[in-house]
């Protein structure tokens, strides 16, 4: 079976620049090497470290899109414009690559018109509905095309009817529950949920003391010090801010705070944000590091030096990836029970707040609690590290697989097999 699975241009793939969704198709291929159950092709904006770590995969082939200097200098004119001459500060994610993906559209249109594929999944993006609509691909794809979703659906973008002819794969149970007036009309026999998964190995190192020690100096943290982890984009949905306001009201010393994330991945760009919280970090400069952007494969050595992770978000987070990462990795978390999360993470491995008026608070005696009861923390990181075990990459794969393989999903009768 021949798959093409279409990204959605922000990021490449391989993800050698961040970025959640691009790591998870990164792991299909990674799991097509071992199984090589379907043909695999994937297609992703062209990045030359991406197009070298390609080769890792000889069992997919990466079709890579070149958008060019003219485009991407369009691209940096158009965030200028938006960030700094109309000053808008909501949904300035938007503006970074507006026409690189419509380059990348067009190019994906003629993909899929000049070849054939027996399934293919949008990622994530309803703006590749575009590319089924150029061209009619869609009648082409008709009942073999996918739309795997990772976030709130918010708009059609001039594809309705194409959409309803779908068959989604979403995250989580949340995020099939959050489907927009549009989207009603796809059956409920063509909505699966695809849950994320992550290589547990890959998340468990073993680690020697004097590795840690060492890698625990590259921050500038002590040995004895007790280390609590943030791993997300510094935004505001991500609770970064609320995290360290509570911080500040636990004054101890050997007790920091690691901060590793960008806005924008491995981009370079700034944001107004991430300059407010810097500011609110001034008076405990000493306490809190941050990392900037790290290298996904770096990440198993950051959560192995890290004695607690702390991830509150304060929007409906879809799924949370790195909860199952910190999990796995062996840490004790404190989180939120938002959105989807609760599907992944139980209160016997985490402590689940809600997210109300009291957030700042509550983190606070939620800290608190697990900085002066280590046995607590030895006894949730045991069940976190369980728990994890049953969101491995393997089981990812394997359940895509079926989710795309399977014949009433995929519209077809048993006279087609």
């Amino acid at each position: 079976m021949k798959v093409a699975i279409v990204t959605a241009g922000t990021l490449p793939v391989p993800a050698v620049r961040g970025g959640a969704v691009e790591a998870l198709v990164e792991g299909l291929a990674k799991e097509n090497e071992h199984y090589c159950l379907i043909e695999l092709v994937i297609i992703s904006v062209f990045d030359s470290e991406a197009e070298k770590q390609a080769r890792r995969y000889p069992h997919t082939r990466f079709i890579f899109i070149r958008p060019g200097a003219f485009i991407e200098a369009l691209d940096r004119c158009v965030y200028f414009i938006a960030t700094k001459l109309f000053k808008k500060k909501k949904g300035t994610a938007s503006y970074r690559n507006l026409f690189r993906r419509l380059y990348l559209l067009f190019k994906t249109t003629r993909i899929l018109n000049k070849e054939t594929f027996d399934r293919v999944v949008l990622e994530n993006s309803a703006t590749l509905f575009r590319a089924l609509k150029g061209k009619k691909n869609w009648q082409k794809y008709e009942r073999k095309y996918f739309f795997h979703i990772h976030n709130k659906v918010t708009g059609s973008y001039g594809c309705t009817k194409i959409i309803q002819g779908c068959k989604t794969m979403a995250v989580s149970n949340y995020i099939n529950q959050t489907f927009p007036k549009f989207m009603q009309a796809i059956p409920k026999r063509n909505r699966r949920v695809l849950r994320n998964g992550i290589n547990i190995k890959q998340f468990t190192p073993e680690i020697r003391y004097e590795e840690r020690d060492r890698l625990r100096r590259r921050f500038g943290l002590e040995v004895d010090d007790l280390v609590l982890l943030f791993v997300g984009r510094l935004t505001p949905e991500k609770g970064i801010k609320e995290l360290l306001k509570a911080f500040r009201k636990i004054e101890l010393p050997h007790v920091k705070l690691l901060i590793a994330g960008s806005p924008f991945f491995d981009s370079g760009l700034k944001s107004s944000f991430e300059n407010q919280i810097r500011k609110l970090s001034e008076t405990m400069s000493d306490r809190v590091i941050f990392t900037g952007f790290i290298p996904y494969p770096e990440m198993p050595s950051l959560y192995a030096i890290a004695d607690l992770a702390v991830m509150p978000s304060i929007w409906e987070e879809p799924a949370g990836l790195t909860m199952v990462e910190a999990m796995a990795s062996g840490l004790p978390l404190v989180t939120t029970s938002s959105g989807g999360i609760p599907e992944y993470v139980n209160e016997g491995c985490a402590v689940l707040l809600p997210r109300d008026g009291q957030i700042v608070e509550r983190l606070t005696e939620a800290l608190r609690a697990l900085i002066f009861n280590p046995d607590m923390r030895k006894v949730m990181a045991e069940r976190g590290q369980y728990a994890a075990q049953k969101m491995g990459l393997d089981r990812y794969y394997l359940d895509f697989i079926q989710a795309i393989s399977d014949r009433e999903a995929a519209g077809e009768t048993s006279r087609n097999h």
